[in-house]
C-alpha cells in the first residue's frame, strides 16, 4: 500500500508527524525538480535518511575531512574500497582505524538532521510512502530518531528565520570576537529555559562551540561545512552571540573591496563581450536571410515544396527566361 501527494495538500511537518503517530515502517520520499530526500521509518522513527544530489555518506565523508579527522587522500582511498566492497564509508574508515564508531555516529546524526530539517524549506514537490512489513538491516543506517523534537525544530527554524536573517544575511559574511572580559562568559545547559541570575554573559553550549571557530576568517558557510552543528543552529547560534556583544560582523577591507569591485567589473566585462557575439551572430543571420531573399525572392528553401511544380510557378518566372517564340510554342 502507498500513500502519494503533492506538498500543496499537505504541509512537511504534518506529513511527518502523521507517519510518526501512526507508527509507519517503510519508505517515505520526497521529490521535486532538483532532487529527492529518503526517509526510511521503522515504526514511527527515522532510521534512515539519504538525499540526492548530495547524498548522506558523501556529506559525512566531507565533515570528517573538514574537521580534520580524516584527510582527503584517505577518503578517496575509502570511497575506492566502499565501491568493491559495498560496505557503508562509515563502516570503512571504521575498519581502516581512521576515525571511532562514536565519531561516526555523531557525524551521521547532525547529518540526517540536516537533511530532515532542509525538507523544512520546500514549498513545492511531492511524496510518496512505501509501506514494508519488516526492513532490511542494510536499511538502517542511524540510530532510531523520534520526530517530534525535530518537528518542533522545523517548526521554530521556519519561524525564526526571517529575524535570524537581519544580522546573519548570508553565508559569506565572516564574523570575530568581540572586544570583551573571557572571565565574564558563563556556559549554561542547553535546554535551559530560564536565564540565569548574576552578571555576566550567559552562552549556552552551541554557542561557546561555534565561538571557538569563530576567528575574523571563517565565513557562516564555512562553519555550516564543519557539520558539528545543523545549519539552523549554525544561524541561531551566530544571531545569538551576536545579540549578547560576544562577537561582530567583520568589515570588508580595502584589499576586498577592490578585489571584489575587480571580479564586478570582470564579470561585466564578460557579459559585454557575449551580448556583443551574440548580436554580432544575429547580424550575420539576418545579412543572410537578406541575400537569400534578394537573389530568389520566391523560391522556398525546401526543394520539394509543392509551389515549385505548381503552373503559376512555371508561367509565372520559368517562362520568363525562354524566348518569345518558345513562351508561344508552350502556350
Amino acid at each position: 500500500m502507498a500513500f502519494k501527494g503533492t506538498l500543496k495538500e499537505f504541509k512537511v511537518p504534518d506529513i511527518l508527524q502523521w507517519f510518526s503517530l501512526q507508527g509507519k515502517t517503510g519508505i517515505l520520499t520526497f521529490t521535486k525538480d532538483d532532487g529527492f530526500i529518503t526517509l526510511i521509518f521503522e515504526l514511527g522513527l527515522i532510521v534512515g535518511v539519504d538525499s540526492f544530489p548530495r547524498k548522506l555518506e558523501m556529506r559525512v565523508g566531507s565533515v570528517l575531512v573538514k574537521q580534520d579527522i580524516v584527510g582527503e587522500e584517505m577518503l578517496q582511498r575509502a570511497l575506492t574500497i566502499q565501491k568493491r566492497t559495498k560496505q557503508k564509508i562509515g563502516e570503512v574508515l571504521i575498519g581502516m582505524g581512521l576515525v571511532e564508531e562514536r565519531t561516526v555516529k555523531e557525524a551521521l546524526k547532525t547529518q540526517a538532521v540536516e537533511i530532515v530539517l532542509s525538507l523544512f524549506k520546500w514549498k513545492k514537490g511531492s511524496y510518496d510512502f512505501k509501506v514494508m512489513e519488516t526492513l532490511d538491516p542494510s536499511m538502517k543506517v542511524i540510530d532510531p530518531m523520534p520526530m517530534d523534537n525535530m518537528i518542533m525544530e522545523g517548526v521554530q527554524m521556519l519561524d525564526e528565520w526571517p529575524l535570524i536573517m537581519q544580522h546573519v544575511p548570508n553565508g559569506d559574511v565572516i564574523f570575530q570576537p568581540a572586544p570583551i572580559e573571557t572571565d565574564n562568559i558563563k556556559i549554561i545547559d542547553e535546554d535551559e529555559d530560564e536565564k540565569p541570575k548574576g552578571n555576566g554573559i550567559f552562552l549556552s553550549q552551541t554557542e561557546a562551540g561555534l565561538l571557538k571557530y569563530i576567528d575574523g576568517k571563517n565565513r557562516v558557510k564555512d562553519l555550516v561545512d564543519l557539520g558539528i552543528f545543523t545549519e539552523y543552529k549554525v544561524y541561531k547560534g551566530l544571531f545569538n552571540l551576536v545579540r549578547k556583544s560576544v562577537i561582530v560582523a567583520k568589515e570588508k577591507s580595502k584589499t576586498d573591496m577592490v578585489r571584489q569591485e575587480k571580479l564586478v567589473d570582470e564579470l561585466r566585462a564578460v557579459s559585454r563581450e557575449r551580448i556583443n557575439k551574440m548580436f554580432f551572430v544575429f547580424l550575420v543571420l539576418i545579412l543572410v536571410m537578406f541575400i537569400i531573399g534578394f537573389f530568389k525572392p520566391l523560391r522556398p528553401l525546401n526543394s520539394d515544396n509543392v509551389l515549385l511544380k505548381g503552373d503559376l510557378y512555371e508561367r509565372a518566372f520559368t517562362g520568363l527566361d525562354k524566348p518569345r517564340g518558345e513562351q508561344k510554342k508552350a502556350e
